[in-house]
């Protein structure tokens, strides 16, 4: 399963298993004494057959921590377990010096892991309380957030590369294009035909929505530039060089737009100057907009 930034991954697999009338325990980053590579919460599932999602430690203690789960799944009981400087292990030693803390939930309640995925479906956060006891009132918080959301909107391999790595990265991907084959080859991304430049599906857009013009044709830009930069989306870029934005920021007063919502627009987008490869323009890009994107 691919990694998701959101930990939405942690949710499906355990809601997949527990459907199947198989045991889950998770295991959650909850204390960190020193450095750690994971931010606390971080977390690990774990089915009795032994099969795993999520990532702690980036390597060094996962076999530990799975071995942990199947054995709280086995007893019936979770567990606060110590692992690095100051623990019971000492055969597990983090190589960073540090100390960690996981605490090992057994057989989460299904009823809740489905109220939670229902709340991120809808693009709202989800709390989950996790105890040694499962999901408790008392217990650590855990908070799920919507994947970030991107939308791209172009023709061609700028729009397909880009949208193949922003799927890869584990973000959610909309793609927007008046090319059907541009569209079929977006494989895994949502997708929205642009028909005419007043006709075509409006995309979600929130908070933790970024949008991304690809074109180099400037009426699509005026079509979708306006709605992107009065929208809540955290980033909005465009391609292009400085007679491209000199000539857009025009179209955008035109279009009614004050300075302080055209000064939204970042562009030419994506952090490499001068990129014009598809593979290297997508990267830049994701990178400015992980940059500035809010809390996973």
């Amino acid at each position: 399963m691919k990694f998701n930034p959101s930990g939405c991954d942690i949710l499906h697999f355990a809601r997949d298993h527990l459907r199947s009338g198989r045991r889950v325990a998770f295991a959650t980053l909850v204390g960190i004494d020193g450095s750690s590579p994971r931010s606390p919460g971080a977390q690990i599932a774990v089915c009795e057959t032994g099969a795993s999602v999520g990532s702690i430690s980036s390597g060094c203690l996962e076999r530990a921590i799975i071995s942990e789960a199947l054995a709280s799944i086995t007893r019936g009981k979770g567990a606060l377990e110590r692992y690095g400087k100051g623990s019971r292990f000492v055969d597990v030693v983090l190589p960073c010096g540090s100390g960690v803390d996981i605490l090992y939930t057994v057989d989460p309640s299904l009823d809740e892991i489905e109220a939670s995925m229902r709340r991120l479906d809808a693009r709202r956060d989800a709390v989950l309380r996790l105890s040694t006891r499962g999901f408790t009132s008392d217990g650590f918080e855990r908070i799920y957030r919507p994947s970030i959301r991107i939308i791209g909107a172009g023709f061609g391999p700028e729009l397909t590369v880009f949208a193949a790595l922003g799927e890869a990265a584990g973000y959610e991907i909309c793609a927007m294009s008046p090319d059907e084959a541009t569209l079929e080859a977006c494989v895994a991304a949502e997708k929205i035909l642009l028909q005419t430049s007043d006709k075509f599906g409006e995309p979600v857009i929130d908070a933790r929505t970024a949008a991304v013009l690809l074109f180099h044709d400037r009426e699509w830009e005026r079509a979708l530039a306006p709605r992107f930069l009065r929208s809540p989306a955290f980033f909005v870029g465009a391609v292009g060089g400085s007679k491209t934005a000199a000539a857009r920021c025009v179209m955008l007063r035109d279009e009614g737009l004050d300075e302080d919502a055209i000064a939204r627009l970042s562009a030419p987008v994506g952090l490499v100057p001068m990129t014009r490869d598809p593979s290297a323009l997508s990267i830049s890009i994701l990178a400015e907009i992980l940059a500035n994107a809010p809390p996973p």
